[in-house]
């Protein structure tokens, strides 16, 4: 007689099916700024990178209201940048002229206004405003400004050409040297600054 041991049926036990749902997050509309954590400075999730501009830029590193927004300058026609050009040009040589007709005095008041209007910058030393890049800190605006009106060593030019002695060259030389100088930043896209610092256009 022979012994069969049962065999029980194996159930193979199946875990019910389980779905998860990921939490759907909507990304926040971007106006052109990331949002950034006021404690850690990183941006906060949703952010997109690249989408950064000068206003955002500016909020991140503490500038203050008023100075975030760089205008956009416009930049001049190609006709009005190469009459520009033209008398710069024409100023150089009248500069060299009166340094070679009456020494080195007059040459040199002719290069050391040509350079001088950019000095006026250093009034901004101490300026505690917070600028961004090409932004005239507010201080050294006026400044600024009134070395770099053409119509200020034109006006003295004229002055001179009338009341001035005729034998003192040097002084005229400084002024073609102011003139060449504000001719040249024409012609290269530079003018005049608001009140913020910014170029104008």
């Amino acid at each position: 007689m022979s012994l069969t041991t049962p065999t029980t049926p194996t159930t193979t036990a199946t875990a019910p099916s389980v779905t998860t749902t990921e939490p759907t997050w909507s990304r926040p509309a971007v106006s052109g700024a990331p949002v950034v954590s006021a404690t850690s400075g990183a941006p906060a999730p949703g952010a997109v990178p690249g989408d950064a501009t000068d206003s955002a830029a500016d909020d991140a590193t503490g500038s203050t209201a008023g100075h975030r927004t760089r205008p956009r300058h416009r930049p001049r026609p190609v006709a009005l940048r190469a009459a520009w050009f033209a008398a710069a040009l024409f100023w150089t040589a009248f500069a060299v002229l009166e340094g070679v007709n009456h020494g080195w005095l007059a040459g040199g008041m002719a290069l050391l206004f040509a350079v001088a209007p950019d000095l006026t910058m250093l009034a901004a030393i101490g300026d505690p405003t917070p600028t961004v890049r090409g932004q005239l800190p507010p201080r050294a605006v006026p400044y600024y400004n009134l070395a770099h009106r053409a119509a200020v060593p034109l006006g003295l030019a004229v002055l001179y050409t009338f009341t001035a002695p005729k034998e003192w060259a040097p002084l005229f030389a400084a002024l073609c040297g102011w003139l060449a100088h504000i001719s040249y930043d024409r012609a290269f896209g530079y003018g005049l600054r608001t009140k913020e610092g910014f170029q104008r256009d």
